[in-house]
C-alpha cells in the first residue's frame, strides 16, 4: 500500500479523482517509478475503505493517460514517460529527431510499391503526376512499436527512390543528400480517433484505444508538394509539444 494514503471522504473531491492524483503524485515526486507496481484494487479498497468501481475508476483514467499500464496475469505498474514529440513543431525526419533525444529506436518496413495516385493523391500532387511510392512504416522506440505511418511520394521527383532501404535510410536525408531536392515546410493536421483494426494489432493496443491520427503534407522550395503521409501514433506513448506566438 502506498504509504500515508488517506482519502478524505467529506471533501467535495470524488473519491476516485482523490486516488487517482494521489498516485501521480507519488509517480512525479519519485516515490513510484517507471515499471514499479501499484498495489491491487483489493488492497486499494482494504486500505482507503472505498469501493471498487471507485479504485477501478481512477486506474482505468491513469492507463488511459498512459501513466500506468496493465499487464494481463501481473498487475498495473507505472508506465514509462511518454515521448514528447517536436513532430508538430519543427519538421524532421523521425530518426533524427529519435537520435538528437538519446533513444533507441528503429523501422520496418511493411509495404514498399508503386501505385496509380488516387483522388486524394492528384489533388494534393497535381493531375499530371505518374505513379506514386506508397510506403508504409512501423517505427519501433525501446523495442516498442510507437507509430504506423503511411507515405506516398511522385516517383517523378525522385526515380529509384522505390528501391532503397528505406529501415536502414531516413526519406528526408535520401530527398535532400541523394536526389538534391530543399525540403521547406509541411502542413499538418491533428485528429484523435479510435485505433482500426489493422492498426490494433500493428501498435499492439487495445481495441478502441484512441490515438493520434496527424496528416502530412510536406513541401519543397517553391512549394511543390513532395510528400503526403498518414501517422497513427499511439496516445499512450507520446505527446506533442507546441509553441505559439502571441497574435495580437
Amino acid at each position: 500500500m502506498i504509504a500515508g494514503l488517506k482519502l478524505e471522504k467529506d471533501s467535495p473531491v470524488p473519491l476516485y479523482y482523490q486516488l487517482k492524483e494521489r498516485i501521480k503524485k507519488e509517480i512525479q515526486e519519485g516515490r513510484l517509478s517507471s515499471g514499479d507496481s501499484i498495489p491491487s484494487e483489493r488492497e486499494f479498497v482494504d486500505g482507503c475503505g472505498i469501493s471498487r468501481p471507485t479504485v477501478r475508476q481512477a486506474i482505468t483514467e491513469l492507463v488511459s493517460e498512459g501513466i500506468l499500464h496493465r499487464e494481463k496475469g501481473r498487475g498495473t505498474f507505472v508506465a514509462k514517460p511518454k515521448i514528447d514529440q517536436w513532430f508538430l513543431e519543427s519538421l524532421t525526419s523521425f530518426s533524427k529527431e529519435m537520435e538528437l533525444k538519446g533513444v533507441k529506436h528503429h523501422t520496418k518496413t511493411l509495404r514498399q510499391e508503386m501505385i496509380e495516385p488516387d483522388t486524394t493523391l492528384t489533388s494534393i500532387f497535381g493531375m499530371e503526376c505518374g505513379k506514386v511510392l506508397c510506403l508504409e512504416r512501423l517505427r519501433y522506440v525501446e523495442e516498442q512499436p510507437v507509430v504506423a505511418v503511411t507515405s506516398y511520394i511522385p516517383v517523378d521527383l525522385a526515380p529509384g527512390l522505390e528501391s532503397e532501404n528505406f529501415e536502414k535510410a531516413s526519406l528526408y536525408d535520401l530527398i535532400e543528400n541523394k536526389y538534391g531536392l530543399k525540403i521547406s515546410h509541411a502542413r499538418r493536421v491533428l485528429e484523435s480517433i479510435n485505433v482500426s483494426e489493422e492498426d490494433k494489432s500493428l501498435l499492439e493496443v487495445e481495441p478502441d484505444a484512441a490515438i493520434h491520427l496527424i496528416r502530412t503534407t510536406a513541401f519543397l522550395e517553391g512549394s511543390v508538394p513532395f510528400e503526403y503521409s498518414v501517422a497513427r501514433y499511439r496516445g499512450d506513448k507520446n505527446s506533442f509539444t507546441v509553441t505559439l506566438k502571441y497574435r495580437k
